[in-house]
């Protein structure tokens, strides 16, 4: 099969493992980003879309870790969508699919709307509306509803310290996630679902120096089993989502584990060889099934 890997980036460790291993699998594989997505006219089709010059209509299946950019949404998802109306050629996952799950905010609404256990949530688009949080849940935790890996979340036990962060990213996102503060020392769980698998369950501890979970910020991932309940949350979330490749961020709480997060780009540079092997191969196997059902 001809598989092309719609990369985060060039070099995201993830996209390029993909295309490498995708070529050990046998598979001509391609990597590449949204902007090498354009088109030209077509007698055949009237519009065809190309990625780097070539038609998209070479391609079986196409893998997408798409980095949809906060001050170029329109313009990424527009190329984005190109590919997704080409005869022949499965995506996975099709751009309004990614898109929703790109957002923080409507992918928690839709896991509590089917019963799953989100963390307490809200929005806040001014100070009072942070400071009422406080009032309510004493420490909280500010997020854009698009963004990954640590990026721009920051902690604030009260305003009188953190109103600097919240000042600047209210400035920067204008409405934010707000969520209470969790303590965490000994990590959160992550679960990665591919179809209606769970192939790489980790622990992610912080570092001392730092208070996230994010291992690009420090933190130690170790694989563990998870608790049956959690990966059963996991596949209903995903398939809730219709996001093929998951990932699900888990917190434990007073009331037992809550998510925090839903995440369609996962990260697993962390893991061992075979660990990232199987999750890997998984992701092909999955692929070329949905291929194969949908011709």
């Amino acid at each position: 099969m001809h598989v092309g890997i719609l990369g985060y980036e060039l070099d995201d460790f993830e996209s390029v493992e993909l295309t490498q291993d995708g070529r050990h699998l046998g598979h001509e594989t391609s990597l590449f980003v949204l902007d090498d997505v354009s088109c030209r006219s077509s007698a055949r089709t009237g519009v065809e879309p190309l990625i780097a010059g070539e038609p998209v209509s070479k391609f079986d299946i196409i893998l997408s870790r798409a980095q949809i950019r906060p001050e170029a949404t329109q313009l990424d998802y527009d190329r984005y969508a190109l590919l997704c109306h080409v005869e022949g050629v499965t995506v996975l996952d099709p751009a309004d699919t990614y898109l929703e799950a790109e957002s923080k905010f409507l992918g928690l609404q839709r896991l509590a709307a089917i019963g799953l256990p989100i963390a307490p949530t809200r929005s806040c688009s001014s100070l009072a509306e942070i400071q009422e949080a406080i009032d309510d849940w004493e420490h909280v935790v500010l997020k854009p509803s698009f963004g990954l890996g640590g990026v721009d979340v920051e902690r604030i036990f009260n305003l009188a310290d953190g109103r600097a962060a919240a000042e600047r990213l209210l400035r920067k996102y204008r409405l934010l996630v707000c969520q209470p503060y969790f303590p965490h020392p000994q990590g959160d769980v992550r679960v990665t679902v591919v179809g209606d698998q769970a192939p790489l369950i980790v622990n992610r501890v912080p570092a001392a120096s730092n208070w996230k979970a994010n291992v690009n910020m420090g933190a130690t991932a170790t694989a563990i089993t998870a608790d049956p309940e959690l990966v059963g949350i996991s596949k209903r979330a995903a398939a809730a989502m219709g996001v093929t490749v998951a990932g699900l961020d888990f917190l434990p709480t007073k009331e037992g584990y809550k998510i925090v997060e839903f995440n369609n780009t996962p990260c697993w540079c962390f893991a061992d060889e075979a660990e990232r092997r199987h999750l890997v191969e998984t992701v092909f196997e999955v692929a070329e099934t949905i291929h194969r059902s949908s011709c």
